[in-house]
């Protein structure tokens, strides 16, 4: 697989979008951007993805510097606030979607876990900077001060194997986990050889029976006093009758002890004939991935550190810093692929993976010139990106 090719379809699609005069018809608010401005879409557009967590002032320095042959005028950052609330978010929710689009398209052998693709989904709960506006938007929790602070659920579909959000989204606090899940399924790619596994907050008879008419495999953690539970047998079938709405469905129920001493309680479609009870155990712990993911949003996208008191601009940040995930985990994967090639690591019992960090920054950096160049330069500053990277430790 090449991932610079797949890097480099991402960097011109959406190269394309940002100059389109059909995507800025589709993702401007109201009449936002249709008379002659000093910023316009596709700087507000760049200005945005180029943003780090740093004043309004020292990004848009940083973005003319950056463009300086474009001699772009300096502006308040009220006007650059305005200008940035004509765009809706779902233009750069629509960057995060090709990404992923791409990199499907592009990667036919993506990796497997005994021949299933596996995918976890999973949600959290991120901090909004505090302002009236964003409590109405998007809901809060008291704290222990009794201070109303703004909350957003953050929920995700994760390719485990392959390191990649499938779907994301970012709806008001206390949004049913459910409901999100119900959405992503949608956006599940090769639905007839996947497992999706959930925690402990998602089991329903109603969440079971939509996975099932879509013959969408799944393996769910379920707390000890879930109804349908068999606690004595390690494995076993049950069923839910049929009502008006829907068809009978047998289920199986899973129980084993971890090494802690600890009981583990799984429900799944997945029937005997295709997995045995074995490997459950394994396959469980699969779930862990996107616990690790949401710490790297968290930490090295910094996800609830927001430039703007605005609920779409917020938005906006929140897709972006997902379009970029996904853009530095593909990288990654091709600078790790030059990492395990290497002579010198054949011999040695770990190889060392590309550093995350570095790869991110770097991408960060450069984003603005990948998304104004030709392919050929694109290939080219991302095979140096990735010599580079495969040297950092």
């Amino acid at each position: 697989m090449n991932f610079s090719k797949t890097i480099t379809a991402i960097l011109l699609s959406v190269s394309n979008c940002i100059y389109s005069e059909e995507y800025v018809n589709r993702y401007r608010i109201n009449n936002a951007f249709t008379r002659s401005r000093k910023l316009s879409f596709s700087n507000i557009i760049r200005y945005i993805i180029h943003s780090s967590h740093h004043s309004v002032s020292v990004n848009y320095s940083s973005f003319r510097n950056m463009i300086y042959d474009e001699k772009l005028p300096m502006v308040s950052k009220q006007a650059l606030s305005k200008a940035r609330q004509g765009i809706s978010h779902k233009a750069f929710l629509n960057f995060f979607r090709i990404s992923v689009e791409e990199y499907y398209k592009h990667n036919k052998n993506t990796s497997l876990w005994n021949g299933f693709h596996l995918f976890a989904v999973d949600g959290t709960t991120i901090q909004i900077p505090v302002s009236e506006e964003n409590l109405k938007t998007f809901g809060s929790n008291p704290n222990k001060y009794e201070k109303d602070t703004p909350l957003a659920s953050v929920s995700a579909l994760y390719d485990i194997t392959n390191d990649i959000l499938v779907d994301v989204n970012l709806k008001p606090y206390r949004f049913s986990e459910r409901e999100s899940a119900k959405l992503h399924m949608e956006y599940l790619p090769d639905k007839a050889r996947s497992i999706v596994i959930f925690d402990r907050g998602y089991p329903s008879e109603n969440l079971f029976r939509f996975l099932q008419q879509r013959k969408i495999f799944f393996l769910m953690r379920v707390p000890k006093t879930f109804k349908k539970i068999i606690y004595d047998e390690a494995d076993t079938l049950f069923t839910f009758p049929s009502n008006k709405n829907f068809d009978e469905i047998t289920l199986r129920s899973i129980h084993f002890t971890l090494k802690s001493g600890k009981e583990e309680y799984l429900v799944t479609n997945l029937m005997p004939d295709q997995m045995p009870q074995s490997q459950f155990e394994a396959l469980y712990f699969f779930s862990w991935g996107i616990e690790s993911k949401y710490r790297e949003l968290k930490n090295r996208l910094e996800i609830e550190n927001f430039n703007s008191l605005k609920p779409t601009c917020i938005k906006q940040e929140f897709y972006v810093a997902m379009f970029l995930s996904n853009l530095s985990a593909i990288l990654k994967q091709e600078v790790d692929k030059k990492i395990s090639s290497a002579p010198s690591s054949h011999n040695k019992k770990h190889t060392y993976q590309a550093n995350r960090s570095y790869i991110l920054n770097r991408l960060k950096n450069n984003i603005l010139i990948l998304l104004k160049s030709t392919k050929s330069f694109i290939l080219k500053a991302i095979h140096i990106l990735v010599e580079e990277a495969a040297l950092i430790r």
